[in-house]
């Protein structure tokens, strides 16, 4: 007897409406099948808790549980009402509508989560606190309130809650840069595949978002209400009107390089004060180091150049996945991904396999392989390894 039929046999017990034939079988299959028994707890804690969590839908077909279960509520005359069989009936029916709403919910978000993931570094999108989310490249104008999105330049802005939210985060595809105008007027210039968490609402007293991978901040003035941005690792910077770059995937390191003005950074090991012209860098419980900086080179993605130095294959894909609009696997396990490439330059909108195939990646006699799998993902490898 298969698990459907078992399941039926459940839902007939639990009802009061199975007949002597059919509960010996039952008890015959339950005594004989190890499975029967965790499958019929299954289908009882399915139908009396709602409890759809660790249920799986290969061992206990839910939709039919709750189907077959309905049906019994169109019979007119099952039993005399007090007898022990039509109580439980009352009480399945009457919990009933929770548990299909129930369920329906779940399959919704896990529908959303699906469409969430297909969209992610593929498109623009403007994410929520509730999972729902807006994917930019389908709007164009300002047909949605407080929310204007130019395609033809890459431009979003922001004027006020969204779709009644007071948070979101904006997350862009791979390989494609665009500007984010905040409510205050403050720009956040974003590489690709880099995630910006803000507020909507203008009327906020302070004024924060969070940052995780590459951006160029320029912050308008308002001596009243600082600017803060939060950063992987307990990090965060305080501003009051400046410009200055910010890359949290910086091969291991997050790093901040000052424009103009004046920024002060504070980690779980201190802080210190950047002065323009000068770059900091720290990782996980270090202390934060500062040093002058070339801004051709850590400035130069925005006009679509990636200098990718002494990266290893992990360091060379992170950066590859802001330039070029592909995911990229490493095919070589950490412990032996640990030699440097040679210092190559990338330009947005090239050929990524010409670049690969540009020039030698190392200087060693390692061989640098690569191909798209069925589902234009990149993968590298090298196909000698120390």
């Amino acid at each position: 007897m298969n698990n459907e039929q078992i399941t039926q046999l459940v839902i007939d017990e639990l009802a009061g409406d199975i007949t002597p034939e059919d509960a010996a079988l039952l008890q015959q299959i339950l005594r004989d099948n190890p499975a029967a028994v965790i499958l019929r707890d299954n289908v009882i804690k399915l139908l009396t808790e709602g409890d759809m969590e660790g249920v799986r839908e290969e061992e206990v077909s839910i939709e039919r549980s709750l189907t077959q279960l309905k049906k019994y509520k169109r019979k007119k005359t099952i039993r005399s009402l007090g007898s022990p069989g039509a109580t439980i009936l009352v009480f399945l029916l009457t919990t009933l509508g929770a548990f299909l709403y129930k369920y329906s919910q779940q399959v919704k978000e896990s529908k959303k989560t699906m469409v969430l993931e297909a969209a992610m570094y593929k498109y623009p999108v403007l994410l929520f606190e509730d999972g729902s989310f807006i994917r930019l490249d389908t709007i164009n104008g300002n047909s949605i309130p407080n929310l204007s999105f130019d395609q033809q330049h890459s431009i979003l802005s922001i004027n006020g809650p969204i779709n009644h939210f007071a948070e979101a985060r904006f997350i862009t595809p791979r390989g494609a840069t665009y500007q984010l105008i905040l409510p205050d007027a403050s720009s956040i210039y974003t590489d690709g595949k880099t995630a910006v968490s803000l507020f909507l609402d203008p009327a906020v007293s302070s004024r924060k978002i969070a940052i995780s991978g590459q951006a160029f901040v320029a912050i308008s003035p308002d001596p009243t209400r600082p600017f803060t941005v939060d950063l992987p690792q307990k990090s965060s910077i305080r501003v009051l009107g400046t410009s200055f770059n910010i890359n949290t995937a910086e091969q291991g390191s997050i790093q901040a390089a000052l424009k103009t003005g004046k920024i002060r950074i504070e980690n779980e090991s201190g802080s210190t004060t950047l002065e323009p012209d000068s770059v900091a860098s720290w990782q996980k419980g270090t202390n934060i180091s500062k040093a002058k900086f070339d801004p051709e080179k850590v400035f130069s993605w925005r006009q679509g150049t990636y200098i990718c130095t002494e990266a290893t294959l992990r360091g060379l894909a992170r950066v590859m996945e802001r330039c070029f609009p592909y995911r990229i696997s490493v095919d070589v396990p950490e412990a032996q991904d640990q030699i440097p490439a040679v210092t190559r330059e990338m330009a947005r909108g090239n050929d990524i396999i010409h670049f690969l195939n540009a020039g030698p990646l190392y200087r060693s006699d390692n061989k640098f392989t690569c191909y798209f799998d069925k589902d234009s993902i990149l993968h590298i490898s090298l196909n000698h390894v120390p």
